[in-house]
């Protein structure tokens, strides 16, 4: 445990005055540190902690070194089995090489895929809790922001793998169908799962780069969690005392706490939940993160513009930060060494995060204030009225599936082909500057300036390749261009 011990020093002395918070002046976006904040990443599935074959260290240094500064965990509450999904699987460990907060008994006879002994719901393993404590220090040592969700909602496949399944534990706790792992009627459950969340929120208290999701699409079955989750929420308030920003999935087979004033921040997942939650809730003034996204590269046609696509196209239409699931950090190659994540996504995502830094963000907000005259094309914008404004748009469409919540766009198609376009923007009169950005790389593909009258000014984009980025800034006159 020294690696434990030198990072929990490290901490100590970069420990800051107060943990990241919604900005005092633009509660669409985080403050950290004392500077503004929007977080950015491609990202690993949620395994670092519970999974001890996961070497989180080059993970992480993998993320710093391309500006990603968000990560997302599962404490241990709910687990996934072995290369489910893909190989490597951060969440599925090989049978007794989970560790997770509770320790194990002497008792053999847990399920096949969750390894030889059962668990004791009633002891804690402390080795966890370092593990945990660890990761959140070394995140917090390269200035990433730790994501902790405590539960997900339950499928038939998995219920049966889980340490509080009653086969699982010394206990004989978990008895109830899986669909009710989220709603309470399983009071014996209940009750581990609320010393789960006080116990997480104890260890994490004195970190100022943890922020808190109580559950991922925890209706899933369209059953009624709210109560539940409103009592996970209390007691993470009773110990965390509101030190840190609380969130619940909004519009993604969950309950409605968007107005809740518990709630701090909104997480939400994949396309039109995310639209949706921008489109309704952006005036309850909390910052909104996409924190799913389909699972890279497996589930999109054109992965690498596509997930390009779907980072931009929420970050300017007013994102406060974008996690990409992203399946190349897995077990056996946790940094995605020679992966087009790091060839492709990370300098991508990278040149995201840097248009972003080059605006005066936390000035501006969500803008609607114009419109792509030319069919085909998908937009959104955020703005500060009369000074800058910061316009993403692509050619492509939303892909629907039936999930069981419903109907769901859960990515976008993009169509490859190159493209010229007008808009019409409607702005104060003055002068402009218009630059063409690229959003493959950051790159400025033309610049020039623009007299409008005020109301609606037309621009021309250069011809472009499925996606551009217009960032448009007013000017004293024309000289001041030169």
């Amino acid at each position: 445990m020294i690696c434990c011990l030198v990072s929990s020093l490290c901490f100590g002395r970069l420990a800051s005055a107060s943990p990241i918070a919604k900005h005092p002046d633009n509660p669409h976006y985080f403050v950290y540190k004392g500077k503004p904040l929007v977080l950015i990443s491609t990202d690993h599935h949620y395994g670092a902690i519970i999974n001890l074959d996961f070497d989180y260290v080059p993970f992480l240094d993998r993320l710093h070194e391309y500006g990603m500064n968000l990560t997302r965990i599962y404490p241990g509450a709910y687990l996934e089995m072995k290369d489910q999904y893909v190989k490597g699987n951060p969440l599925g460990p090989s049978p007794d090489r989970y560790i997770l907060p509770w320790k194990k008994s002497t008792v053999t006879g847990a399920d096949v895929h969750l390894g030889t002994y059962k668990y004791d719901l009633e002891s804690w393993d402390q080795e966890y809790f370092n593990r945990l404590r660890d990761f959140v220090s070394q995140a917090a040592q390269r200035d990433i922001i730790v994501e902790v969700a405590f539960f997900n909602g339950m499928y038939d496949d998995r219920w049966k793998a889980q340490a509080t399944y009653h086969a699982n534990n010394i206990q004989g706790i978990g008895t109830k169908v899986y669909q009710d792992f989220t709603t309470g009627v399983d009071k014996a459950l209940t009750e581990v799962q609320l010393k789960y969340v006080k116990k997480i929120a104890s260890e994490l208290k004195d970190f100022d780069n943890v922020i808190y999701d109580i559950s991922d699409e925890p209706e899933m079955e369209k059953q009624n969690s709210w109560l539940w989750n409103s009592a996970m929420l209390d007691a993470l308030i009773s110990v965390d005392q509101n030190r840190h920003v609380y969130g619940e999935t909004a519009h993604s087979a969950s309950p409605d706490f968007t107005k809740d004033p518990r709630i701090s921040w909104l997480p939400t997942e994949y396309i039109s939940p995310m639209e949706k939650t921008l489109d309704e809730n952006y005036a309850d003034a909390k910052p909104i993160i996409d924190v799913e996204t389909s699972y890279y590269p497996l589930w999109y046609d054109h992965p690498v513009e596509e997930t390009r696509a779907e980072g931009w196209y929420g970050m300017l239409g007013g994102l406060a930060g974008m996690i990409h699931l992203n399946s190349d950090f897995s077990t056996s190659n946790p940094s995605a060494h020679g992966t087009s994540t790091e060839t492709e996504i990370l300098p991508q995502k990278r040149a995201l995060a840097q248009f972003m830094q080059s605006l005066d963000f936390v000035q501006m907000t969500k803008f609607t204030g114009f419109r792509v005259t030319t069919s085909g094309a998908l937009a959104r914008a955020i703005s500060e009225t009369g000074k800058q404004y910061a316009v993403y748009l692509f050619h492509g469409s939303r892909k629907w599936d039936d999930w069981p919540q419903g109907p769901t766009s859960s990515r976008l198609n993009v169509d490859l082909n190159w493209f010229t376009d007008s808009l019409s923007i409607d702005v104060p009169r003055g002068t402009y500057k218009i630059e063409w950005i690229n959003p493959a790389s950051g790159a400025l593909i033309q610049s020039s300036s623009q007299h409008c009258n005020g109301g609606n000014c037309i621009l021309e984009t250069p011809r472009y390749f499925f996606d551009i980025a217009l960032r448009m800034r007013r000017v004293p006159d024309a000289t001041a261009l030169n």
